[in-house]
């Protein structure tokens, strides 16, 4: 992903996300500017190549003069939650969305005065203990000659490795 806002950039490729369609990147960025006079706030999306170069997903521009100047957005207390579409140049068609909000605050506001920073960091794991219980089941086909089944239920979760079975209830 890469910002840009008033000549001042940043670049989080070297914080790629190998093998993943839905990136969470968790990041904060503040740029400095004069309204009027601050040019648009540019985000673009990027899919990483290691030997064959970078390829553009998308961009999405946001106006941040339109913002600062709406009665209606400097009325909202907490800023909602953005999902911005991204397009590429070379279609119509939305390439995907980028979740986000802005927040625009003067520069010389003291400390006390300030809005509390909101931590945006993901959440760590938790483990957690996961019970399924078979009460019945219905409609099964009978698979043997006799006119009866042999079952059975099989759980896993994520993977195939840690497989768990029920009984097996024969000929029923």
């Amino acid at each position: 992903m890469l910002l840009q806002c008033n000549g001042k950039t940043f670049n989080e490729r070297d914080n790629y996300q190998l093998d993943n369609s839905e990136p969470d990147f968790f990041k904060k960025f503040e740029f400095e500017g004069k309204f009027p006079g601050t040019s648009p706030l540019q985000i673009d999306v990027w899919d990483y190549d290691m030997v064959f170069g970078d390829d553009l997903i998308g961009t999405s521009i946001l106006d941040l003069e339109d913002r600062y100047f709406s009665m209606e957005w400097n009325g909202l207390v907490e800023k909602p939650i953005e999902y911005r579409q991204i397009y590429h140049p070379s279609t119509s068609i939305s390439q995907g969305t980028v979740k986000m909000w802005v927040e625009i605050d003067h520069v010389n506001v003291p400390a006390e005065m300030k809005k509390k920073e909101w931590d945006i960091s993901p959440k760590p794991p938790v483990d957690l203990e996961l019970r399924v219980c078979v009460l019945n089941c219905k409609d099964i086909p009978m698979m043997d000659a006799e006119g009866t089944v042999d079952a059975f239920c099989r759980g896993y979760f994520d993977t195939k490795e840690d497989v768990q079975e029920t009984d097996t209830h024969f000929r029923c």
